[in-house]
């Protein structure tokens, strides 16, 4: 990544300070001293990201992007956005004459989209990856929309039905509403493979608990932790929580389990 790429930064409190005095630090002297008060008066958690220009400049506008539309979203949600923005916008600055984020068109997506997928000198990504930028940045886009920071929408937009449950006895109603153009349909994520119950289970007790093949103990296993790495599996397996969620969840939040002649086989969640 050339110093004049945008870049992708995170926050933090309790950052190292330098230990020589710069001419910027004696300018500034309450700079370092006032971060960690700064980030509690704005209300900014700790890995939040934000993007930073190619002159090292510092978009206000842009950046509220991620403390008001992301500010509840896991970490990795924030990252895979601020990463995606960042590689777009370097393309824009580098590649089409300086362009602004604010100015884009769909022109510039269109060789973007070439140079992302096509070109042979460039990245070449697989189709997962580009629908995922395309969301990604297509979700910022119609963020800033909202706020006049853009005029338009650089990603092209197209019709698509969206089915809607009615009332009972009334089937489903068709509703359209516009998605991006821009996808490939193609990639991996929708080619959707599922693994059977069965599956699972012998992939957990051969793979975790440390079984053979005819998921019998096998006294050569020397798993430490083979009943937590379990349940840990069987959980995350039942809730779908990522992995960040399920490792932060308290017993708090874990619902009191109903007795067993009560025949009820789910709970809710503090967190649902």
């Amino acid at each position: 990544m050339s110093i004049m790429d945008w870049r992708v930064h995170f926050t933090r409190r309790d950052a190292a300070r330098p230990r020589e005095s710069t001419p910027l630090i004696a300018e500034f002297p309450d700079l370092f001293a006032g971060l960690d008060r700064r980030l509690d008066e704005w209300h900014l958690s700790d890995g939040q990201p934000f993007l930073l220009g190619r002159g090292g400049e510092y978009d206000v506008e842009l950046n509220r992007y991620f403390s008001v539309w992301l500010g509840h979203a896991p970490w990795n949600t924030q990252a895979a956005h601020a990463r995606d923005l960042r590689t777009f916008f370097t393309f824009l600055s580098t590649a089409r004459g300086g362009c602004s984020w604010r100015a884009a068109t769909p022109d510039d997506r269109a060789a973007y989209e070439w140079w992302r997928r096509r070109d042979e000198s460039g990245p070449r990504v697989q189709n997962s990856t580009w629908d995922r930028e395309v969301a990604t940045v297509n979700q910022f886009y119609l963020w800033a929309f909202q706020p006049d920071l853009v005029r338009t929408n650089p990603i092209r937009q197209r019709a698509a039905s969206a089915f809607s449950p009615r009332s009972r006895g009334q089937g489903r109603s068709s509703q359209v509403r516009e998605v991006p153009a821009e996808s490939s349909h193609s990639g991996a994520r929708r080619d959707v493979k599922w693994l059977p119950p069965a599956s699972y289970r012998r992939w957990r007790n051969v793979g975790l608990c440390g079984f053979d093949a005819e998921e019998l103990p096998r006294p050569a296993f020397r798993g430490r932790w083979a009943a937590r790495n379990c349940a840990f599996a069987d959980l995350m397996v039942r809730t779908g929580l990522r992995l960040t969620e399920q490792t932060s969840l308290t017993v708090f939040e874990v619902p009191a389990l109903p007795s067993p002649s009560s025949g009820i086989v789910n709970a809710r969640c503090a967190t649902q």
